[in-house]
């Protein structure tokens, strides 16, 4: 009976010590760099970064890239008299928590490369100092982070962002009501924490080299103002591309003695209303053709002589467009059958990226939607031009759409779907044109290729452009071979995060080492005993 005993405590305890070893190689094994995950179970997921934030610091970590956060924080004084400036400082003490929250998630991805550097004021004054000078920093400039990188063999680049204005949007309504010197201040409330689409821009701009010039060709659509600050215009567009790092100039090919300026890295051509002459569509095609990049950005207008085809650059190149619009059903789970609704709406084209197009591609992954309006279908024509490619589909629509009926007595679009024959339709294009060896943007003895997009609906104007702009901004860098600042495009969440104070974290601690194993040992027990009164 004893032997029974001590064979039965033996394997318990053997039991307990195989189950303390499986917990200590758990541990280890995820502790491992390259098996570590995070797991993020907080509501607004404030620990998660986009899939491109990911990519970028494990190519920054392949490439030994060195990325310095030094963040600024001069103290605050006091807590506030008024209601608005008590609620200013704790904004100002929000956005200095998510900072700190979202930069250890920065550091944790990118390893020892990623160093974080909050400087004090009071307790080290000199490497303070000497950080201020070498980053510029003054303390007008309050809660300031500085993102600073440094590639193997080249110098520091940093940029300097205001927690402030740069990182939040802060929505100050307005004044409140009051008579004279009771009139109070508005307290300001912060609606959204954007750090992660600003500090991720700031790291793939500082790697970027050089201004790339954006030429937008003007003369083809009078009723289209580039500079324009109303729906239709696309000041918008402009701007995020000069905040990109492109300077944008406007060129006429009467002005340029009928060429494309010689330093333009793309050309832009938004919204033409009439093909392009023989003469311009041939400088369009020559310029492609020695290595240039062009993005025409086709729209449906309700004049039908506004409405191109393609002309001489579409034989060139191989495309042509439709006259009529392209429409699509309203998706309705009410409808019996599936069939959507038509009638007002469906002129706005929910869009299929293609999954192996770069431009396309992070699109398509992480499942953000793509949508244009007054779009016209395109197709590829034969008899293209000798070094062009064949066009490869970019954006086409859902499988419930068709060409638009006009009456031909009043230009009238009929808003009304067929009963049979709807079916996707093509609306954006690339194409791949054979380089010139030796002439125009090309080296000796090689022969940079030229790229076309093609998109038809509007999207990327000052109406769309905050949904939709991101799109066109890929376009341009993918065009100017500014891959790296491919898919920028931060989390979205409310500003809230969990906090744990110190006597907390020791808890979890105790509770890893202690708890987890000392619940082995006495379910061990119990089991034991259990069995044995059985």
């Amino acid at each position: 009976m004893n032997a029974r005993r001590w064979l039965g405590v033996g394997n318990l305890a053997l039991a307990a010590l195989l189950m303390l070893v499986v917990w200590v190689l758990l541990v280890w094994v995820a502790a491992r760099p390259a098996l570590k995950t995070l797991i993020d179970l907080t509501p607004q997921h404030v620990n998660s970064v986009d899939p491109a934030t990911v990519e970028l610091l494990e190519e920054l970590r392949a490439a030994r890239t060195e990325v310095q956060f030094h963040l600024f924080y001069p103290p605050m004084q006091g807590g506030g008299r008024e209601e608005a400036e008590m609620q200013g400082l704790a904004i100002r003490t929000r956005l200095r928590d998510l900072t700190r929250v979202l930069l250890r998630r920065y550091q944790w991805l990118g390893g020892d490369l990623v160093t974080i550097q909050e400087h004090d004021l009071y307790t080290d004054v000199a490497t303070t100092r000497e950080a201020a000078q070498r980053f510029d920093y003054k303390s007008a400039e309050l809660d300031t982070l500085v993102v600073a990188v440094k590639p193997e063999g080249r110098e520091l680049r940093y940029r300097k962002l205001s927690l402030i204005v740069d990182l939040a949007t802060i929505d100050l309504p307005g004044m409140q009501q009051g008579a004279g010197p009771m009139r109070r201040a508005a307290v300001p409330v912060l609606k959204d924490y954007k750090g992660e689409e600003q500090i991720s821009s700031a790291l793939k701009s500082l790697l970027v080299q050089g201004t790339p010039v954006a030429c937008f060709l003007t003369g083809y659509a009078k009723d289209v103002d580039l500079n324009g600050a109303s729906g239709s215009g696309y000041a918008s567009f402009r701007t995020a591309l000069q905040h990109a790092g492109f300077e944008v100039r406007d060129f006429d090919f009467r002005g340029s003695e009928g060429r494309v300026p010689p330093d333009a890295a793309l050309v832009v051509v938004m919204e033409p209303r009439s093909d392009f002459t023989d003469s311009d569509a041939q400088a369009l095609f020559d310029y492609v053709r020695r290595g240039g990049r062009l993005f025409v950005n086709y729209a449906w207008a309700g004049l039908p002589d506004w409405n191109p085809t393609g002309g001489k650059l579409g034989e060139l190149l191989g495309y042509e467009l439709s006259t009529a619009p392209v429409f699509h059903l309203i998706y309705d789970s009410g409808r019996a059958g599936g069939r959507g609704i038509d009638g007002p709406g469906v002129e706005k084209l929910q869009l299929q990226g293609n999954l192996s197009h770069p431009v396309t591609r992070r699109f398509v992954t992480s499942g953000r939607p793509l949508e244009v309006a007054a779009a016209r279908a395109m197709q590829t024509r034969e008899g293209r031009a000798a070094g062009v490619h064949a066009a490869e589909e970019l954006l086409q629509t859902g499988p419930s759409a068709w060409l638009a009926g006009i009456d031909p007595r009043d230009g009238r679009v009929d808003l009304r779907a067929p009963s049979i024959g709807l079916r996707p339709f093509v609306v954006g294009m690339s194409i791949t044109v054979d380089g010139e060896a030796g002439t125009g943007t090309a080296t000796a003895g090689t022969a940079r290729t030229g790229e076309v997009i093609l998109v038809s609906g509007v999207f990327c104007n000052n109406a769309g452009m905050g949904m939709f702009g991101d799109l066109a901004l890929n376009i341009c860098n993918w065009m100017a071979e500014r891959r790296v600042l491919l898919d920028i495009q931060g989390s979205r969440y409310e500003a809230k995060h969990l906090q744990l104070t110190p006597q907390q974290l020791g808890r979890v601690g105790n509770f890893l080492v202690w708890g987890v194993p000392g619940t082995f040992f006495v379910l061990g027990f119990v089991v034991f005993f259990v069995r044995r009164r059985v």
